[in-house]
Order: structure tokens, then sequence, then C-alpha cells
């Protein structure tokens, strides 16, 4: 039987979950009014949207993917851009933290063959910032943008319009970012590996 410490070890993002909610708890005492802090439409559809992407992940999508990029790219820098703006385009639809969620493990699987460390870490990061970026020109690019659309009540052609020069912007940086990047050919052995 394991002990409470290796259970709290072993989960510590859950335990240290419950415990700042316990904390929270002393600011805003609960009563029948935390039931109305549910947001069921939106909880409903980031649920879908995960259970969606681990379905595509688990079925071996990823890895056949992995194996025709590497065939049809022909340098470390078209490569990052791929997996790069994949971030980018993806969290438009799918929220930002399910595309990290889905492209950064797909970086790891293919960086180490081309990439340093150092190329692998600027990827990630800028792999986040582009799931950043990009998720926040659609009402279900994140979560925030989700509960605002639907508090306001915005239609769909405002929200575009608010936000699309931000994301263009944004896009253009991320372009100028690759550069960092050296245009070194991905070498024959890995791509048919």
């Amino acid at each position: 039987m394991k002990s409470i410490g290796s259970i709290i070890k072993e989960n510590l993002v859950l335990f240290l979950a419950v415990a700042a909610a316990l904390a929270s708890m002393t600011a805003v005492p609960p009563s029948s009014a935390y039931a109305g802090y549910i947001n069921m439409p939106v909880l409903a559809i980031l649920f879908c949207l995960m259970v969606v992407i681990g379905g595509v992940r688990e079925s071996g999508v990823f890895s056949a993917v992995l194996a025709r990029l590497l065939l049809r790219l022909g340098t470390m820098r078209q490569l990052a851009a791929v997996l790069v703006f994949a971030c980018f385009f993806v969290s438009m639809w799918v929220t930002n933290d399910v595309a990290l969620l889905t492209f950064v493990p797909f970086s790891l699987m293919a960086l180490p063959k081309v990439a340093s460390e150092e190329q692998m870490a600027l990827v990630i990061v800028l792999q986040t910032l582009a799931a950043n970026l990009g998720s926040m020109c659609t009402p279900v690019g994140n979560p925030q943008n989700l509960y605002l659309y639907f508090y306001y009540a915005m239609d769909l052609p405002s929200f575009l319009t608010l936000l699309l020069p931000y994301t263009l912007v944004s896009f253009l940086l991320l372009t100028l970012s690759l550069f960092r990047l050296p245009g070194t050919p991905i070498p024959i052995s890995v791509r048919l590996a």
C-alpha cells in the first residue's frame, strides 16, 4: 500500500490544485452561488475538443504524418516552420492548450533527429507563442475567448474583425523569428529512417 506522501508526490499538480481551491474558499466562502459559476457549454466544448485530439493522437496518425513530413521537407527551418505554424493555425480551432499538447510531443519526436538542443528549445518556445497568438483569433481558440464570446453575445464576423489585425501581425513576427533557425538540409538518412 502506498503512503500518503508517495501519492501526493505522484499527483503533485492535482494536490496543488485542490490546495489552491481550498485556500480560495477562505476568500469566497462556499454558498449556493458556486453552482452558477460553472459554465457548462464552455466546459462541454473544451471536453469534446480534447477527446477528439486525444483520439487522433492515440490512433498513430501523427507518426505517419511525421514520416511523410521528413520525406518532403528539405531543411531544418522548413520543419520548424511546419511545427510552429501547425500550432498557430490548429490553436484557432481546438484551443491553444490542446494544440500544444498535440504538437509539442510531435516536435519532441521529430526534432532530436535533425536539431541541436538549443534549436529544439527555440522551436518549442515558438510553438508556445504560436499557439497563444493564433488562438486569439477565434472564439474557440482559448477558454477566455469562448467565455467572452458567449458573455457579450458577439457574432463571429465582429469577433474576427476585432482580432484579425493582431493575428496577422503575430503571424508576421513568428515568420521573422524562424530565421533564427539554420537552413541546414535534413540528412537523407534521417528522412528515410
